[in-house]
C-alpha cells in the first residue's frame, strides 16, 4: 500500500498559519520529501515552503493532484475556509490520502472529502508528551502511523469519528480538572491553611487519587467498599458555598452512579436536596 512513497515527492501540503511549528514542520528532513506547497495565495505558499525548507510553492491547490498524500494544517478558524479551497481544487482524490495534521476538522468537512473519493486521517498532538492521536480510514491511517513513526512518537489510535469524544476526555482530564484543583485549594484556604500550603495539599491529594486509579481503577475509589456516613457527607455539602455546592453534590452522586455502589446513601442524599436548591 505504501509503495507509492518511493516517488521523489511523498507529500503535498495545504497549509496556513505557523506550518513550521506543526507536525509537518517537525518531520525529520529525510522524511520530508515534500513537493507542492499550497495556500490561499502563491505568496503565502512561498513563505510556507521557505519556513519548511522543503518543497516548492504551488500556484494553486490544483498542483496537489500530482501527489498521493496531502498534508493539511491550519489554525482552527481557518480549517473550514482552507478546506473549501482544497475541495474546489481540480484533484482526483481516488487513491489519495488527505491527512489533517495538528488541527481538528469537523465531521462535515471530512464527509465532503469522502464524497470526493478521498481517504482521510487526523494526526495531532493532544498534550501528552511522546504521544499523538491518530484516526481515519485504513489507507490514510497508514500514512498517519508513518508520520508518528518518523517523529518517534507513540500513536494512540482511536475509532473513526470518535475525535470529539476523545477531545472531551482530554478536556475533562485537563482544562475541566484544573478548576476542581483550584476549588479544593480554596476550601483548604478557607479552612485556615496558608496559600502555598493549600495549593501543595490540593495538588498532592489529586495526584494521590490519580495514581491510585492508575494502579487499581475503580477499586481505588474511597467508598468502593466502605459505605460513607450519610450525615458527614451532608455536612460537607452544606459547608461548600454556592454555586459550587451544586456541582460538589453532583460529583459525589456521580461516584455512586458510575460505580453502582451504596444506592441507599445516594437516594438519601438526593431526597435531602432542596428542590428550590440555592446551590
Amino acid at each position: 500500500m505504501l509503495r507509492a512513497l518511493a516517488s521523489p515527492a511523498e507529500y503535498g501540503v495545504m497549509g496556513a498559519g505557523a506550518l513550521s511549528k506543526s507536525l509537518i514542520g517537525q518531520l525529520p528532513r529525510k522524511a520530508r520529501q515534500i513537493g507542492p506547497v499550497a495556500g490561499v495565495s502563491f505568496r503565502v505558499a512561498s513563505r510556507m515552503a521557505n519556513s519548511l525548507r522543503a518543497g516548492h510553492a504551488a500556484r494553486s491547490a490544483d498542483e496537489l493532484d500530482q501527489v498521493q498524500v496531502v498534508l493539511f494544517h491550519a489554525p482552527s478558524d481557518q480549517v473550514c475556509p482552507l478546506g473549501r479551497l482544497l475541495e474546489a481544487a481540480r484533484i482526483d482524490w481516488k487513491g489519495k490520502a488527505l491527512v489533517f495534521c495538528d488541527c481538528k476538522p469537523r465531521g462535515v468537512l471530512l464527509k465532503r472529502f469522502h464524497l470526493l473519493g478521498a481517504n482521510t486521517a487526523v494526526v495531532r498532538q493532544f498534550g501528552l508528551a511522546g504521544s499523538i492521536m491518530v484516526e481515519g480510514t485504513p489507507f490514510a491511517l497508514a500514512f498517519a502511523h508513518r508520520i508518528a513513526d518518523d517523529l518517534r512518537l507513540k500513536a494512540v489510535e482511536i475509532a473513526p469519528g470518535a475525535g470529539d469524544m476523545f477531545n472531551a476526555a482530554v478536556t475533562l482530564a485537563t482544562s475541566a480538572l484544573t478548576p476542581l484543583v483550584n476549588r479544593a485549594a480554596t476550601l483548604l484556604r478557607a479552612s485556615g491553611l496558608r496559600d502555598q500550603e493549600a495549593v501543595r495539599m490540593a495538588t498532592a491529594l489529586f495526584e494521590q487519587t490519580i495514581q491510585g486509579y492508575g494502579h487499581s481503577g475503580k477499586q481505588s475509589w474511597a467508598w468502593h467498599v466502605r459505605e460513607p456516613e450519610q450525615q458527614q457527607v451532608e455536612a460537607e455539602i452544606a459547608a461548600v458555598v454556592p454555586p459550587f455546592r451544586g456541582l460538589f453534590r453532583h460529583l459525589i452522586l456521580s461516584g455512586f452512579d458510575d460505580f453502582e455502589k451504596h444506592p441507599e446513601v445516594a437516594r438519601a442524599l438526593r431526597e435531602a436536596e432542596s428542590p428550590a436548591g440555592g446551590d
